[in-house]
């Protein structure tokens, strides 16, 4: 009986207290808090993102618009070959 009782009694004593009202409000300030932090960490990663994905976009276009202006050099180049030997056959 006595083990029974001593296992009451260390449950009983290691049960969490209520929270007073301070206690409370201070838990619940302190969560308020931590929310508007999350809400701003996730609209700093948000902008961050789409800043990346619209350099990723910029790179893109610009790797496309170096391969069109390498393909219209090289064919001004051919062209001009062309006219060269047409001269001069």
């Amino acid at each position: 009986m006595s083990g029974i009782f001593a296992t009451s009694v260390a449950k009983i004593l290691t049960m969490p207290k209520p929270l007073s009202q301070d206690e409370d409000a201070e838990l619940a300030a302190f969560r308020a808090r931590d929310a508007r932090w999350l809400q701003l960490a996730d609209a700093a990663l948000s902008a961050a993102e789409k800043t990346i994905q619209a350099l990723e976009l910029a790179k893109e276009e610009q790797q496309r618009i170096r391969k069109q202006l390498k393909g219209n050099i090289e064919k001004y180049r051919r062209l001009e070959r062309q006219r060269k030997t047409k001269k001069s056959g």
